[in-house]
C-alpha cells in the first residue's frame, strides 16, 4: 500500500509537470515564434538582434537573475536574485546601474515603449553577465514588473510572487525607469512578462494575490483579484495586503465604453483565463470603486465587465446594502437585476423586499412586489405593499404604483399610483390626506397637493370637504427672492350647507427692498363676514383674531455719518374688525397716511440729539376725525464709565390738530385746531457692583446693580384734545423706567417723580449665562397724577411698589413672576405668574397666574409627560375666575412606536366673539413617509409652552392619483 500511495503521488506530480509544460511550452513558442534564436555568449547571457524582432504586439521583456538557463525560444529559469523588465531596451553600466544605449530620453525619463534599449543585469558570477532579450516596437505597450521567489519557466511557482501588467493608459502607476526600479520583495527577486492577445490600448490592469499560481490561473488558497481601468496618478486603489504579499497582474481584453474604476476580486479559490473570465469559489468578494459584492460564489465576466454572482449575495454601496440570492451586474452601466432581495437605504433608514431587484443606473433601483417600511427588522408595524417601484437614491424620490399601506396588519390606504420623498425635501405631490372633526364643520377630509414650482417658489393646494358646510377650496402661494418674499392665501366655500352663501378668506403679504435704502410691506387680509373664523377656522390664531391688518408701507433709512441714522416711513392702514353682535366692540381709526420721520445723531460735542415727528390723517366712520402733527425734538449728555452711567435729557413735545368733525364723547366742546406743547426733563443713572461667589459646588459672579430715574413733565389740561392711538401700558419695569406712561401721542402724562429699582443677576462664571435676576423698584411722586385718558381728570398719587423674579430657582425649575403692590392698603394690584418644571425633554409642567384688580383672574396650567418610551399625556386648562367659564380646555395622548406616532387631542374654546368650539385632532405619523389625519401639533406648541415634539421629526411628500 505505501508504494502504491508514492506510486500515484509521483504519477500526479509528473502529471502535473508534463501538463504545465506544455501549457507553457505554447506560450513561449507563441511568444516567440517569429523570433530568430540567439547567439549564446556564455551560460549566463543570450541576446537576440532587436532588428529581427517583428511581433508587433509584443512588448519588450527584460530577466535579471544570479542564475538563467534554459532555451530562450521556449522557456527561461530563472533563480536566486531575478529581475524581469519588459520595455525599452537599457544597458547596465559596471556598477550595475542601467544606462542608455539609443534614443534621446534622459535618464531619469520614464521608458518609452516605442525606443529600444538593452538591459543586462548582474549575474550571480559577475556584474557585467546577463540575459538581454529585445521585443519590437509596440505604440500602446507599457512595462511589467514582477517579483518571485523560486519561478521556473513554465509559472509554476511558489512561496511569494508580485506581477503587475497594463497598457498605456490603463496601467495602475508611473512606469518603472531602469535608475528606479520596481520595489523587490524581500528576496530581491523580480520577473516581468508580456501579456498574450490583446489589443493595444484596449487592456486593463489585473493583480490578483494567491498563496500558489498555476499556469492557467487555477489557484487555491488566500486569493485576491485586481481588474479595471486607467487610475489617476494619486487616486490608485488600496488593496487588502494578503498575508503572504503575493500578487499576479494579466492584461484584460474588453473594449472600454467609457472609463471604468478598478475592480479587485478576492476568493478561496479562483479558476478561468485572464483574457476572458474569472470564476471565484468561496468567500468571494469584488470591490468596484464604492462597490462591495460578496457571495458564495461568483464569475467575472472582463470583457463585458459582467459579474455574475450566486448563493448569499450582498451588495453594499454607499451605505445602501442589499441583499439577495442570484445577482448580474453590469460595473460600468450600473445596471443588472437580483433575485429574491432585502434591502436597506441608509439614507432614509429604510428597509424592504421584493421578488426581483433591477438595477437601472448609479442609484436608481427598480422593484417587483416590494415591500417598504422604516421600522426595524421583525417589527412591521407599517409597511407599503407595491407591484412596483422606483427608487431614485441621488434624488431620495420614490415612485410607486399599486400601492397598498397596511398598519398593524389592516389595509388603511389604496392608491393606483404614490410618488413619495424619504428625506424630507420638497417635491411635487399630494400630501397625505388629513382627517378632522369639528362641531361646526362636522367631519373633514382634507387632500393637499404640494407644487415645488422652483427652489423659491412653491404652492399648496387642497380641497377640503366638510359635512356640515361642504367642499371648500384652499391654497397657499409662497415666493423668496433676494430682494423680497411673500405668501398669498385664498381660501372659498362655494356654497356653505349651512347659510347658502359664499363665503371666502383672502390674506396677502410682501416684502422687497430696492437698493441700500428702501424698503415696502404690503398686508392685506379679509374674509367674507364676521362668523368667518368661528365656522371655519382651524386654528387658535384664527379664531381669535378681531382686527384683520390692510396696510401698505414705504420706509427709507440711512446711515448719517458714523454715528447717526434717518428713517422716514409711509403708510397707509385700515382694518377689518371680526364683530360680535352681543358684544360690538370699537374699530381702530384708519391711518390715511401716516408719515414718521425719526433721525438721531450722537456724540456731538458729547451730545446725543434725537428727533421723532410724525403727520397722521385720522378716519372713522362714528368718531371725530382729522390731522394731527408731532415734534418732539430731544437731547441728551451721557456721561459713562466703567462701573456706571449718568444721562440727563431734555426734550420739547408739540402737537397740533386739524379736526374734521369736532366734538367729543365726554361731551366736552373741542377745538378745531387744538394743540399742545409740553418740555420733558429727565435724569437716568446706575451704579453696577459685582462679586465672586460659589453655590451648591458652582462659581458665579453676582452683581448688584442700584438705578435712580427722575422724570418732570408739567401739567397740560388735555381733555379737549381727541384720542387716536393712546392707551395706557401696563405696569412694569420697562413701564417705570419710561417718560410717558401712555402709549402714543394724545396723552401725555404729567410727572414730578423718581424711580427707584435694584437688580441682583447671578451669572455663570464659566459660561457667562444669566442663571437668576431678582429686582425690585418703587416709583415716588411728588404730585397727583391729573392726566387719564378719559375726562373728568381724576387725581391719583398712589405711589407703587413692584418686585420680579426670573429665571432658573434650579436646574430644573424656573419662573417669570412680577408683582405690584399698593402698599399704602397691602394689596397687590397686578400679578404675572409663571411657573415651569422640566426634568428631561417630553416632561414639562408648567403653572400661570394672572390677576389685574377688577379687570383680569385667570388660572393655567399645562403639562406634558412622557410615562415610559411610548406613552405621554398633554393637557392644558386656562380658566376666567371673573367669568367662571374655560377659557381653552385641552386633553390628549401620544403613543410614540420606533417608526410610527399616533396622537389624539380635544379641544375646547373661547373664541373672541364669546362663541365656543370643540375639536378633535387625530394623526397617524409613519416615520419618513407621511401623516395622516389632522396635525395638532401647532396647538400643542402654542398651548403648552416646552412641548417637545417626539417621534419623526419630519415625514416626506407624498403624490398620489
Amino acid at each position: 500500500m505505501p508504494f502504491q500511495d508514492e506510486y500515484s503521488h509521483m504519477k500526479s506530480r509528473l502529471s502535473r509537470s508534463i501538463r504545465w509544460s506544455a501549457c507553457l511550452f505554447c506560450l513561449v513558442f507563441n511568444a516567440h515564434a517569429d523570433t530568430p534564436p540567439s547567439t549564446s555568449k556564455n551560460r549566463s547571457e543570450r541576446t537576440d538582434p532587436a532588428a529581427k524582432a517583428e511581433t508587433k504586439n509584443n512588448k519588450p521583456v527584460f530577466i535579471d537573475a544570479e542564475r538563467i538557463q534554459g532555451h530562450h525560444e521556449y522557456e527561461i529559469e530563472a533563480r536566486g536574485d531575478t529581475e524581469l523588465r519588459r520595455g525599452p531596451v537599457v544597458s547596465a553600466d559596471q556598477n550595475n546601474v542601467p544606462v542608455k544605449q539609443s534614443g534621446n530620453a534622459p535618464d531619469s525619463a520614464p521608458l518609452q515603449p516605442q525606443q529600444n534599449y538593452t538591459l543586462s543585469p548582474a549575474a550571480k558570477d559577475g556584474p557585467a553577465s546577463g540575459l538581454p532579450v529585445t521585443a519590437a516596437e509596440s505604440k500602446d505597450d507599457a512595462s511589467v514588473l514582477a517579483g518571485v521567489e523560486h519561478l521556473p519557466g513554465h509559472l509554476e511557482r511558489e512561496g511569494e510572487a508580485q506581477l503587475r501588467s497594463g497598457a498605456q493608459g490603463g496601467q495602475t502607476g508611473p512606469v518603472p525607469t531602469p535608475s528606479a526600479p520596481a520595489p523587490a520583495l524581500k528576496d530581491g527577486s523580480r520577473l516581468a512578462m508580456p501579456g498574450a492577445g490583446t489589443e493595444p490600448g484596449k487592456n486593463k490592469p489585473v493583480t490578483i494575490g494567491t498563496e500558489q499560481i498555476w499556469g492557467h490561473l487555477e489557484q487555491e488558497g488566500d486569493t485576491r483579484l485586481r481588474l479595471g481601468g486607467a487610475v489617476a496618478p494619486g487616486d490608485e486603489p488600496r488593496l487588502v495586503a494578503l498575508k503572504d504579499g503575493s500578487a499576479l497582474t494579466a492584461p484584460s481584453t474588453k473594449p472600454k465604453k467609457k472609463e471604468a474604476r478598478p475592480v479587485f476580486v478576492s476568493a478561496d479559490r479562483l479558476e478561468g483565463h485572464t483574457g476572458q473570465e474569472i470564476d471565484a469559489i468561496g468567500k468571494a468578494e469584488l470591490f468596484n470603486g464604492d462597490q462591495f459584492i460578496s457571495a458564495d460564489r461568483m464569475k467575472y465576466h472582463q470583457d463585458t465587465d459582467i459579474a455574475e454572482a450566486q448563493g448569499g449575495v450582498r451588495v453594499e454601496q454607499r451605505g445602501d446594502i442589499l441583499e439577495g440570492s442570484q445577482l448580474k451586474f453590469n460595473l460600468v452601466d450600473k445596471t443588472g437585476q437580483l433575485s429574491d432581495p432585502n434591502y436597506r437605504l441608509k439614507d432614509a433608514s429604510s428597509r424592504g423586499n421584493a421578488n426581483m431587484l433591477l438595477f437601472e443606473g448609479e442609484d436608481r433601483y427598480r422593484l417587483r412586489q416590494a415591500t417598504y417600511t422604516t421600522c426595524p427588522a421583525g417589527d412591521d408595524d407599517w409597511y407599503l405593499q407595491v407591484d412596483d417601484v422606483e427608487i431614485d437614491n441621488a434624488k431620495k424620490v420614490g415612485t410607486a404604483r399599486k400601492v397598498k399601506l397596511t398598519f398593524k396588519d389592516t389595509p388603511i390606504l389604496y392608491t393606483p399610483w404614490m410618488n413619495f420623498s424619504f428625506s424630507g425635501k420638497r417635491k411635487t405631490g399630494l400630501l397625505a390626506p388629513l382627517y378632522g372633526y369639528n362641531v361646526r364643520t362636522g367631519v373633514e377630509l382634507t387632500v393637499p397637493f404640494y407644487w415645488n414650482i422652483a427652489p423659491n417658489v412653491d404652492a399648496t393646494i387642497s380641497t377640503r370637504a366638510m359635512s356640515k358646510r361642504g367642499v371648500a377650496l384652499n391654497s397657499e402661494f409662497r415666493y423668496l427672492g433676494t430682494t423680497l418674499n411673500g405668501n398669498l392665501i385664498a381660501e372659498v366655500l362655494p356654497t356653505d350647507l349651512d347659510t347658502k352663501e359664499t363665503r371666502y378668506r383672502v390674506s396677502f403679504g410682501h416684502n422687497q427692498t430696492f437698493g441700500q435704502h428702501w424698503f415696502t410691506r404690503l398686508d392685506y387680509n379679509r374674509v367674507s363676514d364676521d362668523t368667518y373664523f368661528r365656522d371655519l377656522g382651524n386654528t387658535m390664531n384664527l379664531t381669535s383674531r378681531t382686527n384683520l391688518l390692510q396696510q401698505g408701507l414705504v420706509a427709507y433709512n440711512r446711515n448719517l455719518g458714523d454715528n447717526g441714522t434717518l428713517n422716514i416711513t409711509s403708510v397707509v392702514q385700515q382694518f377689518q374688525t371680526i364683530q360680535d353682535p352681543r358684544n360690538p366692540i370699537t374699530p381702530p381709526y384708519k391711518r390715511l397716511p401716516q408719515v414718521t420721520l425719526t433721525a438721531n445723531k450722537a456724540d456731538v460735542l458729547g451730545l446725543d440729539f434725537n428727533l421723532v415727528s410724525s403727520y397722521t390723517n385720522f378716519s372713522h366712520p362714528t368718531l371725530v376725525s382729522g390731522q394731527r402733527v408731532t415734534f418732539f425734538p430731544n437731547v441728551s449728555y451721557p456721561m459713562r464709565s466703567a462701573f456706571g452711567y449718568i444721562t440727563p435729557k431734555v426734550g420739547l413735545h408739540h402737537t397740533t390738530y386739524n379736526l374734521e368733525s369736532p366734538g367729543s364723547s365726554s361731551g366736552v366742546p373741542q377745538d378745531t385746531d387744538p394743540s399742545r406743547t409740553l418740555p420733558l426733563f429727565s435724569v437716568d443713572s446706575s451704579v453696577m457692583f459685582d462679586r465672586k461667589t460659589e453655590l451648591r459646588g458652582e462659581r458665579f459672579t453676582q452683581t448688584l446693580e442700584p438705578r435712580l430715574f427722575y422724570v418732570y413733565v408739567p401739567f397740560r389740561d388735555q381733555n379737549s384734545l381727541p384720542n387716536f392711538d393712546s392707551a395706557k401700558t401696563d405696569f412694569s419695569f420697562a413701564q417705570i423706567l419710561t417718560e410717558n406712561r401712555f402709549s402714543g401721542s394724545d396723552r401725555i402724562n404729567d410727572a414730578n417723580q423718581l424711580t427707584f429699582a435694584l437688580t441682583s443677576r447671578l451669572i455663570e462664571a464659566d459660561t457667562g449665562k444669566e442663571r437668576l435676576r431678582l429686582a425690585i423698584g418703587h416709583q415716588l411722586s411728588f404730585i397727583d397724577r391729573r392726566i387719564t385718558l378719559d375726562a373728568p381728570s381724576t387725581i391719583n398719587r398712589r405711589p407703587d411698589f413692584i418686585a420680579a423674579i426670573s429665571g432658573f430657582i434650579t436646574p430644573t425649575i424656573s419662573t417669570d413672576t412680577s408683582v405690584q403692590f399698593d402698599h399704602s392698603r397691602l394689596m397687590a394690584d397686578v400679578v404675572r405668574s409663571g411657573l415651569s418644571y422640566r426634568p428631561e425633554p417630553g416632561r414639562v409642567i408648567n403653572f400661570g397666574y394672572r390677576f389685574t384688580r377688577d379687570v383680569l383672574h385667570q388660572v393655567d396650567a399645562s403639562s406634558q409627560w412622557r410615562w415610559s418610551e411610548r406613552w405621554q399625556t398633554v393637557a392644558r386648562l386656562n380658566y376666567s375666575v371673573l367669568d367662571q367659564k374655560i377659557l381653552e380646555g385641552l386633553a390628549g395622548l401620544e403613543y410614540n412606536a420606533c417608526c410610527w406616532s399616533l396622537r389624539f387631542v380635544v379641544q375646547h374654546l373661547t373664541l373672541a366673539t364669546q362663541k365656543t368650539t370643540t375639536a378633535a385632532f387625530l394623526q397617524l405619523e409613519l416615520n419618513g413617509l407621511m401623516q395622516i389625519g389632522s396635525n395638532p401639533l401647532q396647538v400643542l406648541q402654542r398651548s403648552i409652552p416646552g412641548y417637545t415634539r417626539t417621534g419623526s421629526q419630519g415625514s416626506g411628500t407624498v403624490e398620489g392619483p
